[in-house]
């Protein structure tokens, strides 16, 4: 099979008269086309960028040719529809010049955003940037600011995942403002999310922060997963994701922004929401539109949150559900890039049995309520995180005081603590988060029926998330902080 710079070279290399690449990036274009051209035969063939003037009549053709002999030629033509629009002779001319081209040997390409829809234009598609090539880009954006060392090998191939998606001048921009960034000392992958994120936004995608998988506490099976995943994704195995059972709070969207961490891209949510249009055949168009530029950007994690919501039987839109689960349930199967998805749901009764049968996910878990073990690592983290130090407190009454909460809880109590503490123009003690702890009603009392139907999944091919509940005394606590 041909690669995706021989594929174009195939027209280039059979003499086709007309091709049409329909592309926003036609300054990459022009440097790929001519690149092309330049492989083909022992001296490669002659390549010629046109202005605005240019008419593609049957003169000017031969004119470009001659300049070069016998050899051929391939005519690069970017203002092609901007001079239609003023010059309504620029078709007629070109359709005069069929012949002209054949005899010749002559490529006429046009590219451009739009498409020439004539029966004798041969339509081909501009490849995406591959690795390699975002890699040597961000290369030269570092000789930029004077030096060729900026980053290191494992942060210039991360910048580079970040960066899939992103037009080749975009990219320019951000590696230079990246470089700029890393020389000074400053975060630099932030520019590349914030630049993605005005052009996802469009289509109904949002970029999501990535965590570091140490800033989730507890799920060490999901985590160990992860872990094997990662090893797979790197060597370019087929990759799925993962389906995440649970309450709210249970700690889902953690995982998918730890994954991302992990598999060392950006990740992006689906929501299902934004697509929902009162026009006819709208809301397809657009999720498709989405599904399409999640491709365009592979690699990427792609978190489908409350999933239930819009893929079961809604009220009045079921018909409209059901056509998106279709075109959704279709890119599952078939889409060929790296895409690790995390979908989760709250109620997985509500699910259509469509998605949950065997192949659609990588693996399916459940996130049960933390255990103490966990609860502990969560406390930690937290208390860090606000700038308590966790020796201060005892742990066993907290442990106590927490009984049955979800790691989003404990954050929040953890939080309201440190907002008590401020108000008293004090220190955050032990007291202060017994307060806070005692203030909540946690979900496992308010939605006791959820949680146990959470527990029953492991009977139905789901595995825990979590390790297996164990008391933790208090003398070893101090051994699960350090």
């Amino acid at each position: 099979m041909p690669n995706a710079l021989e594929r174009l070279e195939i027209p280039l290399r059979l003499t086709f008269p007309v091709i049409s690449c329909q592309t926003f990036e036609v300054g990459r274009a022009e440097s790929v086309f001519q690149k092309v051209a330049s492989k083909i035969g022992q001296q490669g063939k002659p390549f010629e960028s046109v202005n605005f003037q240019f008419l593609p009549m049957p003169k000017n053709i031969e004119s470009a040719a001659k300049k070069h002999g016998d050899m051929g030629v391939v005519i690069f033509d970017q203002y092609f529809f901007d001079r239609m629009k003023v010059n309504p002779e620029t078709l007629p001319a070109l359709k005069a010049s069929l012949k002209q081209l054949e005899n010749l040997g002559v490529n006429y390409v046009i590219c451009g955003k739009e498409s020439l829809k004539e029966e004798f234009v041969y339509h081909i598609t501009l490849p995406p940037m591959q690795q390699d090539d975002i890699v040597e880009l961000i290369k030269s954006c570092e000789k930029s600011i004077g030096t060729d060392s900026v980053f290191t090998d494992s942060e210039r191939s991360e910048l580079a995942n970040h960066a899939r998606g992103l037009s080749f001048t975009q990219m320019s921009n951000v590696f230079n403002y990246s470089a700029y960034l890393k020389h000074k000392g400053q975060p630099y992958l932030e520019e590349v999310r914030r630049e993605k994120s005005h052009i996802l936004r469009d289509v109904g995608l949002d970029v999501l922060p990535t965590i570091n998988i140490s800033e989730v506490g507890g799920m060490t099976n999901i985590k160990e997963f992860l872990q094997v995943r990662k090893a797979g994704w790197d060597r370019d195995l087929p990759v799925k994701g993962v389906l995440l059972a649970g309450v709210p709070g249970g700690g889902k969207t953690l995982i998918a922004k730890a994954a991302a961490s992990v598999l060392g891209t950006t990740l992006l949510r689906l929501d299902f929401g934004k697509f929902y249009s009162k026009f006819v055949g709208e809301t397809e168009r657009q999720f498709n539109r989405a599904l399409q530029t999640i491709d365009q950007i592979a690699p990427v994690v792609v978190l489908i949150d409350e999933m239930e919501k819009y893929l079961g039987a809604a009220q009045g839109e079921h018909e409209i559900s059901q056509r998106l689960l279709g075109s959704f349930l279709f890119w599952l199967q078939e889409r060929k890039e790296k895409v690790f998805i995390v979908g989760t749901a709250n109620r997985v009764h509500s699910l259509p049995p469509e998605l949950m049968r065997a192949g659609r996910w990588d693996k399916a878990f459940f996130v049960d309520l933390p255990t103490d073990e966990e609860k502990v690592v969560i406390f930690n983290i937290h208390l860090r995180k606000n700038g308590a130090d966790p020796d201060r407190f005892n742990m066993a009454t907290l442990l106590k005081q927490s009984k049955g909460f979800t790691g989003a809880e404990i954050e929040q109590s953890v939080v309201d603590a440190m907002y008590l503490a401020n108000a008293s123009d004090a220190v955050m003690d032990n007291d202060m988060l017994l307060d806070a702890l005692s203030q909540v009603t946690p979900t496992s009392e308010t939605r006791r029926e959820d949680i146990e139907a959470i527990q029953q999944l492991k009977k139905q091919g789901f595995y825990p998330a979590n390790k297996a509940a164990e008391p933790v005394e208090a003398e070893n606590v101090r051994k699960i902080i350090q």
